[in-house]
């Protein structure tokens, strides 16, 4: 049965209007408007299925659910249309992530937020909320472990430790990934959560994530060929010891001296690496690890997307870092 359709002049000038020209019934309806723009991916004139595919990627992230369907028509024209505006609109939602870190100081730079961004290279429209709702929940279970009655940041720091390690380790029970290392979803908080294993440096960031809700005194540390967490003794609680304490995540969540890392890495050095790593530097060692895993899965795109994308937060600052 033939497809009924609107006149080119009357598609072009609805089009138009949703651009911001005169205001029809569609456009106080941004489902219904979109749709319509969605339906003219397969119009008959070039110049109708042109200005529909230019005003849905400039509409963005609001019109992925109709153009994901659309991705599943039957007719090849509008479907290839569909397919290629999905890729290209989430491409432009995670590049404008990075190009906000790449404007911002070092120190207005947050790692959490980082940790969400890259895992939108795997999972484009993965909302930040389902991140921080997880950490929350963990730093809830935390508290609940030390006590309710008791505030985190006030305790002797072995016993606050101790509660923060038992929650990730055993209720949550996340680990290293020691048989499929090279896997770029270790490189995702998402899945490293869901999974419940990740690279050392994704693990580190978690557990400093979390105590940073429970105003634990934790930070990253950047040491060569591994990375791992240390609570800074220097700000201890009034009266507790001040020895920092050095946690490795990757190895069973043990704790580990200064004396243990002369000899077991190469190249430490203590007055530099147990110093906690720059947010910037952090977040591109984390998009250089799920480069180089996808580089090794021989997923071209994904390494393409990323790299521009490390160039936008890394800019002329850290061009030796890769």
């Amino acid at each position: 049965m033939p497809v009924c359709r609107l006149p080119e002049v009357a598609i072009l000038g609805l089009i138009m209007a949703l651009w911001g020209g005169a205001t029809p019934s569609l456009a106080g309806e941004p489902e219904a408007g979109i749709q319509a723009l969605v339906e003219s991916l397969d119009d008959e004139s070039f110049a109708v299925r042109d200005a529909a595919d230019r005003k849905l990627l400039e509409i963005g992230k609001p019109a992925l659910a109709a153009l994901r369907k659309a991705g599943r028509s039957d007719s090849p024209e509008k479907r290839v249309r569909a397919i290629k505006l999905v890729r290209r609109i989430r491409e432009g939602v995670i590049r404008a992530e990075f190009e906000k870190m790449g404007e911002m100081n070092d120190e207005d730079l947050e790692v959490e937020h980082a940790l969400w961004a890259v895992s939108l290279f795997l999972d484009p429209e993965l909302e930040k909320k389902e991140v921080t709702t997880t950490l929350d929940e963990m730093a809830d279970a935390v508290r609940e472990k030390l006590g309710k009655d008791k505030v985190p940041g006030s305790l002797p720091p072995a016993e606050s430790m101790a509660g923060l390690i038992s929650v990730l380790k055993e209720q949550y029970a996340l680990a290293g990934d020691t048989t499929t290392y090279q896997d770029p979803d270790n490189s995702s908080v998402h899945r490293v959560i869901a999974r419940r294993k990740g690279l050392p440096i994704l693990l580190s960031e978690i557990a400093v994530a979390v105590a940073r809700r429970l105003e634990l005194p934790v930070v990253g540390l950047g040491i060569p060929g591994r990375y791992m967490i240390k609570y800074e003794g220097r700000r201890a609680p009034a009266g507790q010891p001040r020895e920092d304490i050095i946690i490795n995540p990757f190895e069973g969540w043990q704790e580990i001296g200064v004396r243990d890392l002369v000899f077991s890495v190469p190249g430490f050095d203590a007055d530099e690496h147990l110093q906690q790593s720059p947010a910037r530097l952090t977040i591109l060692r984390i998009m250089r690890n799920m480069e180089n895993h996808a580089g090794v899965k021989e997923k071209q795109e994904l390494v393409s997307i990323i790299r521009e994308c490390y160039q936008l937060v890394a800019g002329g600052r850290f061009p030796l870092f890769r």
